[in-house]
């Protein structure tokens, strides 16, 4: 059995004798789900002893392993990008750019997204240009490596499947700058990264996104609240609010 859905969508999954479903956000792209001899959704889920559904899927895998589950696609944040209703062919002028800002886990739609793009389907991904502006807390070990997804995100562009450039912003606990940390790029999996030891603002984008043109350009942001609210309204003065696109679920 397979099943379809748009790169950034979550999916509502009710696990045995529990009403209520738990939200996860797929990782993966669309195509893993429909092709190949064992078709799979890869989901985002956190430890959480208070969620009923992320526990039962924490659980080792010999226990669950096998157990249907019933699950519904959900979710508007989505790549390509499309407004629907009246404004459905907004989008339908050259996509040249995405620009994609993720604020810790809010990078796991982003990474569906991603996937998709370096895959290289459709004409809204074959010769896209993206900025990928990530903003992390720096990991106990100091490994940036070990910054959810940023492996796999600096292969895609490493590799060349996707055109574009990456940038990180590093802070310690409390938002103040990576201790020991400079502003530097480094080589992560072949792809140059820019390192910002500080918190991501509103003028970093619009560093990214410049000029008054921005025609062809769509901004996704995803993160926690106080930080998608900001940038989502101040990137809204600047440039046309239906090409500034945002997801939070917290």
């Amino acid at each position: 059995m397979t099943i379809g859905f748009l790169p950034g969508q979550w999916l509502d999954t009710y696990i045995p004798n529990v009403p209520k479903a738990g939200g996860f956000t797929i990782t993966s792209a669309p195509s893993a789900a429909l092709t190949g001899p064992s078709p799979y959704l890869e989901l985002a889920v956190q430890e959480s002893p208070d969620n009923e559904p992320a526990t039962w899927l924490w659980r080792p895998v010999d226990e669950i392993l096998g157990v249907t589950l019933r699950v519904r696609v959900g979710g508007r944040f989505v790549f390509p990008p499309h407004s629907g209703g009246d404004a459905s062919d907004f989008f339908s002028s050259a996509f040249k750019r995405g620009v994609f800002v993720a604020g810790g886990v809010g990078v796991n739609p982003l990474m569906s997204m991603l996937s998709y793009i370096a895959e290289g389907q459709g004409q809204d991904a074959t010769g896209l240009d993206v900025s990928f502006i990530y903003a992390s807390k720096l990991p106990a070990t100091g490994n940036l490596l070990d910054i959810v997804f940023l492996d796999r995100i600096t292969r895609a562009f490493g590799e060349g499947t996707v055109k574009g450039k990456v940038t990180l912003f590093i802070t310690a606990a409390g938002d103040s700058a990576a201790p020991q940390q400079q502003q530097e790029t480094r080589y992560i999996n072949g792809a140059p990264v820019e390192i910002q030891p500080r918190r991501l603002t509103v003028a970093d984008i619009n560093e990214v996104i410049g000029g008054e043109d921005h025609e062809g350009t769509v901004v996704y942001v995803c993160g926690p609240p106080p930080m998608t609210d900001e940038l989502v309204e101040k990137l809204a003065a600047v440039m046309d609010s239906r090409r500034v696109l945002t997801e939070k679920w917290w």
